[in-house]
């Protein structure tokens, strides 16, 4: 592989990683117009709660995560990439953590840990998801150590789902 060839490859796996952070977070903020736009129109999700197209995933996981959960936090870990010309094949290793709603006082948390195996392509010049399916590995539910309040009365920002989250103030930039 050429020097060039070998940085085309480079941001490539940048760009396809940065596609699984912002699946991340547009699930945690229930970002209907967030995950729509990382998704190809034709791709498939299998996910266990939804099976089905990208943009009816991202309709259909935002309401559950907004039914179901007070807050969701998922990160990607260990990732490993394989690009082929325009189209690419990886897997993320994700931890989750969730507290459910039906926990009025948040004592309780869900933690869970598993795999993305993802398909990805290039066209026009912008990755996306092709397929992307989700393998689990292990689930806890634990109480969470305390009252939500107790934990977090020292912290002015709060996370939230949606518009209210403080990281649209920061995207909006200098001045606007």
């Amino acid at each position: 592989m050429t020097e060039a060839g070998g940085v085309a490859v480079l941001i490539a796996k940048q760009q396809l990683a940065e596609l699984t952070m912002a699946y991340c977070r547009g699930v945690d903020r229930a970002d209907v117009a967030l995950l729509r736009s990382i998704f190809h129109e034709d791709s498939i999700v299998e996910s266990g709660v939804f099976n089905g197209s990208g943009a009816d995933f991202a309709v259909e996981i935002c309401a559950i995560v907004q039914s179901a959960f007070h807050q969701t936090s998922h990160m990607t870990t260990n990732q490993w990439f394989r690009v082929d010309g325009e189209e690419a094949v990886g897997e993320s290793y994700v931890f989750g953590v969730a507290t459910p709603r039906q926990e009025a006082d948040r004592s309780v948390q869900m933690l869970s840990g598993g795999r993305y195996l993802d398909r990805f392509a290039r066209r026009d010049g912008v990755w996306k998801f092709s397929a992307r399916r989700y393998v689990s590995d292990w689930a806890i539910h634990q109480p969470s150590g305390g009252p939500d309040d107790m934990l977090r009365a020292p912290y002015p920002l709060r996370g939230a789902q949606g518009a209210d989250d403080p990281v649209h103030d920061l995207w909006k930039g200098p001045g606007q």
